[in-house]
């Protein structure tokens, strides 16, 4: 593990631990993902993040984002190079739900990620262990001309709580969703 991401880390205990299977895209990945609870002022290491995501709020309801397998409440994706995080966080929600995001995101926690399996001759990413942040996040104006035509998203439409609730939702996604509550 990365000295900086081990010194980050050290002191911390996860809420969830989950195994995760990520074989599309021709690359197997048999990853662990920890979720962990932030306060806004941490600072990860930067070399290690690769994407931002953000629960997206609409005073009390949540934006659940629906692709070709399901539903989830976690819209985003990976930062470009020279590219600041809450900017790609905003680039991400407007090319993902068309939603602009109203004032500061604010960081509620994170995933680590590490990968099991060897590295793949042509992956780009930091490895064995990479990040994706989340924030708190209150939509702003919906702008659907803003989302990307050829997206992988096929909608989104914000609910309750309770609706989110009864979805069928990763252990990491519920530990975010009890984080969220608990700064509201």
């Amino acid at each position: 593990m990365d000295k900086s991401l081990k010194d980050f880390l050290f002191g911390r205990t996860p809420l969830v631990e989950e195994r995760q299977d990520w074989g599309g895209g021709g690359i197997e990945l048999l990853q662990t993902r920890a979720t962990f609870s932030l306060a806004p002022s941490d600072s990860p290491p930067s070399g290690l993040v690769t994407s931002v995501r953000a629960l997206l709020t609409r005073g009390s309801q949540i934006l659940v984002v629906r692709d070709p397998e399901g539903e989830h409440i976690l819209p985003g994706g990976r930062v470009h190079e020279g590219e600041g995080l809450l900017e790609a966080l905003e680039r991400e929600l407007l090319e993902e739900t068309g939603w602009s995001v109203r004032g500061v995101p604010v960081l509620i926690g994170l995933f680590h990620f590490h990968i099991h399996s060897p590295r793949p001759a042509d992956y780009g990413y930091p490895y064995p262990d990479f990040l994706q942040l989340v924030y708190r996040a209150e939509a702003g104006r919906h702008i659907p001309e803003a989302m990307e035509d050829d997206g992988y998203e096929l909608g989104a439409a914000f609910r309750t709580l309770a609706a989110v609730q009864r979805q069928s939702l990763s252990q990491g996604e519920v530990a975010l969703l009890q984080l969220l509550r608990r700064a509201e």
